[in-house]
């Protein structure tokens, strides 16, 4: 059976999206589909927007005035739920279903809370993580409480996408080279012990190779990385996609 033609709004979309130059103009034409698709607020942006501008990061949104500065916690951290879990998955998802597999802490559950205030009942969240660049992701949401339909939901991902990936033309973030890092075989294969839990002493045995050898390796990585504590060079290891986490792997000794 052959596929069914794409929706028309989603056509329409990225044939507008293709020929904005500019922020602002990308801007009107999401604004105008969510409009149309019942969503009275949208958020397009990297969740480091939310605390510093950059030319390099993208920011638009139309949520209730106030509403961004309780997104972020105390030292200067996004604590807002939906952006913590669109930074695990790589697809879209319904606010109301994903705390069912990402238990929320007291704050985030307060968020919330304070949506329900600020008018945001209903919402869905496409993430937009490219390896080598900030998390981000385009929300759509609603003072409506009537649930989000599967066919709405298609057509809200593809548009999500073809809109992030229009900024990202914008602000120049796909031209030139890969911007992910680049760790030898042997530095990749020490942060990947170290992510389990091994120590420099434990990784020369591992790989059978002198401990000097390791923390020089370490060290290198570290500065590839530009981090500075072993919890920063695992987290951003594996935010590039640099080292993957395997539960059969076997651990020295075992």
């Amino acid at each position: 059976m052959l596929p069914k033609p794409l929706p028309r709004v989603i056509v329409n979309f990225r044939f507008l999206a293709d020929r904005c130059t500019t922020l602002d103009q990308l801007a009107v034409v999401i604004e105008e589909v969510a409009l149309a698709l019942d969503f009275e607020f949208l958020a397009m942006l990297h969740n480091n927007s939310l605390l510093r501008q950059s030319d390099h990061l993208i920011r638009h949104d139309t949520y209730p005035p106030g509403w961004e500065r309780i997104l972020v916690g105390r030292g200067q951290r996004v604590i807002d739920p939906v952006l913590a879990y669109a930074q695990r998955t790589n697809t879209g998802f319904t606010w109301p279903h994903f705390p069912r597999r990402f238990p929320l802490t007291r704050s985030q559950e307060e968020i919330f809370e304070q949506g329900l205030r600020f008018g945001l009942r209903q919402g869905f969240t496409v993430p937009a993580n490219v390896p080598g660049e900030p998390a981000g992701s385009i929300t759509f949401a609603t003072r409506r409480t009537r649930t989000i339909g599967r066919e709405r939901q298609l057509i809200i991902n593809s548009i999500g996408g073809i809109a992030f990936e229009a900024a990202r033309r914008i602000k120049g973030l796909t031209d030139g080279p890969s911007p992910v890092p680049h760790l030898s075989e042997r530095e990749r294969e020490c942060v990947y012990w170290i992510a389990h839990g091994l120590s420099d002493k434990q990784v020369a045995r591992t790989l059978g190779i002198a401990h000097a050898t390791v923390r020089t390796h370490v060290r290198r990585a570290f500065d590839t990385l530009g981090v500075f504590t072993r919890q920063q060079l695992v987290y951003e290891a594996l935010r590039l996609g640099l080292i993957e986490f395997d539960e059969n792997v076997a651990y020295p000794g075992d």
